[in-house]
């Protein structure tokens, strides 16, 4: 009896999770389509992800989002750093320390980053795969080229707006830095990929110090995710595979 009881809780949980990432996914799909084309600036969600607090204690950042989906709902990249200010000033911030944006993930674009790879020639602005929290699409993205300038190769990262402002109205935002060090092909969606350096850590403290050398101020270090060794990695979607010290760097911009 207790097996059977076991089996059919197992059986309505992977039912849940189905229903639940089907329900949500086409919402996703709304979200990309609007990025790829250009008009992501008519949809962007204004529903409040969570409850506006008075100061970023440990309580509030243990609310904050702790890694990105894809758009089927699985599990992306980690968040390792915290911004505290308005949109126009982190894009400015990233801008004046040799940041660029990125492009959407249409399908030109995306043909472009291949031939540019193909044929060894630089693409500042390249696109990102759409990551999400809950159905909200990235809401910055910034990348910068290696020594190389080759698309193959670059320090980039994901920022997502949430619910959450500050005294003076500061928002607070959430960003997933990784650095890409080559493209990836695998038999499966999306089948041409970045693959990603494992060392998390060490990508969040190069994003960190470049925005230190315009002004940026770094104003704590919080702990957002568990801690992962080079033995037992966090592994994301697509098979990449990091570790870190769980970490995520507070800056004021």
């Amino acid at each position: 009896m207790a097996a059977s009881t076991t089996w059919e809780a197992r059986l309505a949980n992977t039912i849940k999770r189905v229903v639940t990432r089907l329900s949500v996914s086409p919402f996703r799909l709304i979200a990309f389509i609007l990025h790829a084309t250009g008009l992501e600036r008519i949809y962007k969600p204004h529903f409040t992800r969570y409850s506006a607090l008075l100061d970023l204690t440990d309580e509030v950042v243990a609310k904050l989002p702790k890694h990105s989906m894809s758009i089927s709902g699985a599990r992306m990249d980690l968040m390792n750093l915290i911004f505290v200010g308005s949109e126009i000033d982190i894009k400015l911030a990233f801008k004046a320390a040799g940041w660029n944006g990125a492009h959407p993930a249409s399908p030109l674009h995306l043909l472009y980053s291949a031939l540019t790879t193909l044929f060894h020639r630089s693409y500042y602005s390249g696109p990102f795969t759409p990551h999400y929290v809950n159905i909200g699409l990235q809401d910055m993205s910034f990348q910068q080229l290696t020594r190389t300038k080759s698309f193959s190769q670059r320090h980039h990262l994901r920022i997502f707006r949430t619910g959450i402002k500050l005294p003076g109205k500061k928002r607070v935002w959430v960003g997933a830095a990784c650095y890409d060090d080559r493209l990836k092909i695998q038999f499966k969606p999306p089948f041409i990929h970045h693959n990603t350096d494992p060392d998390l850590d060490k990508e969040r403290e190069y994003v960190v110090r470049s925005l230190e050398a315009v002004g940026v101020a770094r104003l704590k270090t919080v702990v957002m995710n568990q801690p992962t060794t080079t033995d037992r990695p966090y592994q994301n979607a697509h098979g990449a595979k990091y570790y870190t010290d769980g970490r995520a760097v507070v800056v004021q911009v």
